[in-house]
């Protein structure tokens, strides 16, 4: 009988059983709905190198690059490593090398860990036994020697304040990861829009990266929000990015105007900006990054102009007594 290894546990698999069917047998929590692959309920990832077009029927081009696949079509005949998406990786021991702070609230952390990544995952940084939180990976694994990562700093925030004020360069803490599939999957010529809004840059600007790595030449439309001028950061590099690759257009939209200039801001409501300048989103592959209710209404809002949703990826940073 083949074996599932169900993250790290070994477990038997009889013949013609799927890998949702033997690990609910076992006694695992996976959830499932339809038990046909069109829910998508009981996608699990896998560390297999191949893994059968069936399995993966109705994903996401990002989901298919990195490895998820439909656990109740699955039945393997031979050996099997699986988990849950977000059951993350092995924890993995990191250094912080270098902080700075890019706003009065965004910090910048790089990070020297051994951990294989896709620009726009996020991973999960732990203080303790007991205290976590998650963030985003602003960098690209061949184009920065560091994990770079945004941490918005919340005042009495369970972990926010010791990565921004208290932990040092040269100490270790313990990582986990990489998570999520907020990650570039399109052909090179697609037009493409990205849009975020605080720290939601960072995944964004990963994703962006690694567009550009793999040579894509068809538009690339860059939108960053914020309600005040305060709220933006990292302009000069964005700038400057613009400046070296002609086909990203780049748009700043702040809700309230305080008279600070900048190249390429404006004031204007992001939404309605997107209901104007991007009425008809077909072709598109859209991404979508900050907080979630901006994600949800962007995401919908995307959807409506006529954008599939595999073709929306997401990354919405959720509130754990504060926000990553």
């Amino acid at each position: 009988m083949p074996a599932i290894f169900f993250e790290g546990e070994e477990l038997d698999c009889r013949p013609g059983e799927s890998v949702l069917d033997a690990l609910n047998r076992h006694g695992k929590e996976i959830p499932s709905g339809c038990r046909a692959g069109v829910c998508q309920a009981c996608v699990l990832l896998t560390d297999e190198q191949q893994v059968a077009a069936r399995h993966q029927q109705g994903l996401s081009a990002a989901q298919r690059d990195l490895n998820y696949f439909l656990s109740c079509q699955c039945q393997p005949t031979s050996a099997i490593h699986v988990r849950r998406p977000d059951s993350g990786a092995n924890r993995v021991r990191g250094k912080l090398v270098n902080r700075e702070w890019l706003s009065d609230q965004v910090v910048r952390l790089q990070l020297d860990a051994d951990m294989d990544y896709r620009p726009g995952q996020y991973i999960t940084l732990w203080k303790d036994s007991s205290t976590a939180r998650s963030y985003s990976l602003a960098s690209h694994q061949t184009q920065d020697k560091w994990l770079e990562l945004h941490v918005k700093h919340i005042p009495g925030g369970a972990i926010s304040p010791w990565l921004c004020n208290d932990l040092k360069c040269g100490d270790e803490l313990t990582l986990q990861g990489p998570m999520g599939s907020c990650v570039y999957s399109h052909t090179q010529d697609r037009p493409l829009l990205l849009a975020a809004i605080g720290t939601g840059l960072a995944p964004v600007l990963g994703v962006l990266k690694d567009a550009l790595v793999n040579g894509h030449h068809g538009p690339i439309y860059l939108l960053v929000g914020a309600a005040r001028h305060s709220g933006f950061y990292y302009q000069g590099a964005l700038l400057r990015l613009v400046e070296e690759f002609p086909q990203v257009e780049l748009q700043f939209l702040v809700q309230t105007w305080e008279g600070k200039a900048c190249p390429g801001l404006i004031e204007a409501d992001i939404y309605q900006y997107c209901r104007e300048r991007f009425s008809d989103l077909s072709g598109y592959g859209v991404y979508l990054c900050g907080a979630p209710t901006f994600v949800q209404k962007m995401r919908k809002q995307a959807f409506m102009a006529g954008a599939a949703m595999s073709d929306i990826a997401t990354d919405a940073f959720l509130a754990f007594g504060e926000t990553s």
